[in-house]
């Protein structure tokens, strides 16, 4: 008799539940997702031990009847696919017909649903149907799993700490909820409220409800659209932002989707405005014909491909560098100005209220914060007077009412990074000729390197030849060079030509080298500046297309309003 045998249907169940269960937030997941594409505008999540000993969803979609109630428990069996050519346009968050067979065969179950009136009640346990009765007729779905992984040990040794379980399933759904601002979703653990939102449709309000007050008053709107993708969303400012990538929510026709292209695009248009190792908090819609896009990558079904993915990748990358550039980003040690919300559930405006109240005495609840931000920055634009320097390093400058501290050697920085970036993006390029040849001796693998890659430099208008072994001589150079840094400043590009060498990408190089250039060209900390040096360095950083911080990320300016520093020194009440 042959070796190999059919596997049984539990134990195919039980494999297949290695892909779709490798946490409790993927039941969570699965079953949330059932809710939303039963319509629901209610659902509500309660743990017990943080899922480990039962994950309940209830919701208040349309249901199913009692053939469809046993029948969603068999492996493959969904709603959501009728032909082969259905998974070319997936509407749907489920449609492998894979989860709750894979959860119920290492659970038990605990199933009441209801559809035009009718009701059923089903227990199953470890893939084993134990009862299937008539239940009430609430409208909806209510699904308890408990004892997950009972039957498997092995995979329950896997799951983590209570809160880092917790922490896993609250994170999903937040982003669930970001993704569907139109559903009103709560999550309970043990009892207690750990998240709620109000399912007004508004996604600020939305981002308010999950991350607070103080994040969603820097979020910014950004909207636009090519031939193939519509984008939409919030973007932070760079007053806020993470020390961690998952802030980075993506949306793609209401899924919540990871791409590692889409993220680092994101990534880079903040590029100079925040540090390398921080984050922004974004959250984008896209909108895509669904045959543009491939879910069907992974049985979790969070990864995503998709076709013509540089087209997205510019309009998310001009979009979000245009809002930066167009925004008052100076950083703020206080918030001077609330922001007016306004909310129709009276429970959840009490609760804000109550927040804010340790900061200030007064909100008004009214919310278009939009126009109120426009306002603001346009009653700011004032003039900028300076004051003195503070530790030789610090410029005190201050306006109407405002007082600025600004970092001498970052606000060089920035000025002299976006010289150096607009010399070489210039078409026109003006040489001078050097009174003495600018002699540069390499090893010889950079010798050799640099001798391939030489037309970058000649397109830079360096007038560049070989000058004995491993040696090039430089007899005229572009203006822009700083007059007695010119050796310096050749041997930098030189050296970014060689990191460069594989993949040559001149948009990147022209960005580095600005930024290396800038940095080496700059005032020092520490170093005495005149009052007219001080005011020529404000009147350049606020002629700056973004002032606000130098090309590594970190702040130039920091601002104290007058009301601020008053409340410091007790001058007025709090």
């Amino acid at each position: 008799m042959g070796e190999i045998k059919i596997m049984n249907e539990n134990l195919a169940n039980k494999i297949a539940a290695g892909e779709v269960v490798e946490r409790l937030a993927n039941v969570v997941k699965e079953l949330v997702e059932n809710s939303i594409d039963a319509s629901s505008k209610n659902i509500k999540i309660e743990l017990l031990m943080s899922g480990t000993k039962e994950i309940k969803v209830v919701d208040d979609g349309k249901g199913m009847d009692r053939e469809d109630a046993i029948l969603s428990f068999s492996r493959h069996a969904t709603s959501k696919i009728k032909h082969e050519n259905d998974l070319f346009f997936i509407n749907t968050l489920g449609f492998r017909g894979e989860a709750l067979a894979s959860i119920a065969s290492i659970s038990n179950v605990e199933l009441y649903t209801s559809k035009e009136g009718i009701g059923s009640h089903i227990i199953i346990k470890g893939g084993e149907i134990l009862l299937n009765e008539k239940g009430n007729e609430r409208r909806g779905t209510s699904i308890a799993v408990s004892n997950i992984f009972y039957n498997t040990p092995v995979r329950l040794k896997f799951l983590k700490s209570l809160n880092t379980e917790l922490s896993n399933t609250t994170q999903f759904l937040e982003r669930l909820s970001l993704s569907h601002p139109d559903i009103a979703f709560s999550l309970y653990n043990d009892g207690k409220e750990i998240f709620k939102t109000s399912g007004s449709g508004d996604l600020l309000k939305t981002i308010h409800e999950i991350f607070g007050f103080n994040i969603s008053k820097n979020m910014n709107y950004i909207e636009g659209e090519n031939y193939d993708y519509k984008v939409s969303g919030y973007i932070s400012n760079i007053s806020v932002y993470k020390s961690s990538k998952s802030s980075i929510i993506t949306l793609v026709n209401g899924r919540v989707v990871q791409n590692y292209e889409l993220q680092k695009t994101i990534k880079d248009a903040y590029h100079t405005f925040l540090p390398e190792t921080k984050f922004p908090i974004v959250v984008l819609n896209i909108e895509t014909d669904p045959t543009l896009i491939d879910v069907n990558i992974h049985p979790t079904k969070q990864d995503i491909k998709f076709s013509k993915i540089e087209e997205l990748k510019n309009l998310v990358f001009d979009l979000i560098r245009q809002s930066l550039c167009n925004i008052d980003n100076t950083f703020k040690p206080y918030d001077e100005k609330p922001i007016k919300l306004e909310f129709s559930n009276e429970e959840i405006q009490n609760d804000i209220v109550k927040e804010e109240k340790k900061e200030y005495k007064e909100i008004v609840l009214n919310f278009n914060a939009e126009e109120e931000i426009k306002e603001y920055n346009e009653e700011e634009k004032t003039l900028y007077f300076p004051v003195g320097l503070a530790l030789g390093t610090y410029l005190i400058a201050q306006s109407e009412d405002i007082m600025y501290l600004i970092d001498i050697h970052a606000a060089n920085e920035r000025i002299n990074y976006e010289i150096y970036r607009k010399a070489l993006e210039e078409e026109k390029i003006t040489i001078i000729d050097t009174l003495f040849p600018i002699v540069i001796e390499l090893s010889t693998n950079e010798f050799i390197i640099i001798k391939e890659h030489i037309q970058v430099l000649e397109n830079m208008k360096f007038k560049i030849e070989e000058f004995g072994e491993n040696t090039f001589k430089i007899s005229s150079h572009p203006t822009w060079l700083k007059e007695g840094f010119e050796e310096e400043s050749i041997r930098k590009i030189i050296d970014l030509i060689i990191e460069f060498r594989q993949d040559f990408d001149r948009v990147k190089f022209n960005e580095r080298l600005a930024m290396n250039l800038a940095c080496k060209m700059s005032v020092k900390a520490n170093t005495n500046i005149t009052l007219k040096e001080q005011e020529e360095l404000i009147n350049r950083l606020f002629k700056c297309e973004f002032p606000y911080t130098c090309p590594h990320g970190r702040p130039t300016i920091i601002k104290y309003p007058k009301y601020e520093l008053e409340k410091l020194f007790k001058r007025v009440n709090v």
